[in-house]
């Protein structure tokens, strides 16, 4: 079986400057694979390459074994890739229940339809709650996503893009603003939601990606410097030299 997601020589130019510089990488099935670096290193570009939101100047991305390179978001997400953000972006007037509902129902191809089927609402509604019940928000299930605390809007995000069901789940910063513990628990998450499918994570947080992370990518000035496990690349000097002054959560 193909991997999740192979990435390939991988690169993206903004006019003079050249953020992604021959990225590659590769991620196995249940795997937690974490993109690290300093700010500025071009980590957000390449998530942004390969979810469609940018089309990169130049490699591969595939999917499964299928070459989707440059394919826009909405048909990425179809061949079963899903993303939350930075920002975190949920319908606020919607109920829990509902926002992770209309990620089913999307999945289905029938949003446009809205509730007619009942076949499909009913496939939609049993998504939505084993969702909400796996990641601990279905005592939430009707309360308005805008009345949600902070780290649980962050979960509500995750469980949308898991209601599409994908092969490959991409998380931006998704501890961003949150306290120890409440990293501490998306951590869990992260790890329980890898059973059912891979994830490539983007944090800043070093104690949570060295705690929960198969595999780690290392990016600085737009290339990659190390790729390996938590123990290997935390002593890589290379490593140890981009992060110095910056991080020392991985006791360089």
């Amino acid at each position: 079986m193909a991997s999740p997601l192979v990435v390939r020589e991988l690169s993206k130019d903004f006019g003079a400057l050249r953020a992604v510089d021959g990225v590659s990488l590769e991620i196995q099935d249940g795997q937690v694979h974490s993109l690290i670096g300093p700010n500025g290193a071009g980590k957000t570009t390449v998530f942004n390459c390969v979810s469609g939101f940018l089309r990169p100047a130049g490699g591969q991305v595939l999917l499964d074994g299928l070459d989707v390179t440059g394919w826009p978001a909405h048909r990425l997400v179809a061949a079963g890739l899903a993303r939350t953000f930075q920002i975190t972006k949920v319908f606020g007037d919607l109920t829990v229940f509902e926002n992770v509902a209309l990620g089913a129902r999307s999945r289905l191809g029938r949003n446009l339809q809205m509730w007619r089927d009942a076949r499909n609402v009913a496939d939609a509604q049993a998504g939505a709650e084993e969702i909400l019940d796996m990641l601990g928000l279905a005592e939430h299930a009707g309360a308005n996503a805008d009345h949600l605390a902070h780290g649980d809007k962050r979960i509500l995000e995750i469980a949308i893009a898991l209601a599409l069901r994908p092969r490959l789940l991409m998380l931006d910063e998704p501890t961003a603003g949150m306290s120890p513990g409440e990293t501490a628990h998306i951590g869990d998450l992260i790890r329980r939601i890898a059973k059912h499918t891979s994830v490539l994570l983007v944090e800043h947080d070093m104690e949570m990606v060295l705690g929960i992370s198969d595999e780690i990518t290392v990016m600085t000035q737009g290339r990659v410097i190390a790729s390996g496990t938590p123990d290997a690349v935390s002593r890589d000097p290379h490593v140890q030299d981009a992060y110095l002054g910056e991080v020392d959560v991985m006791n360089l």
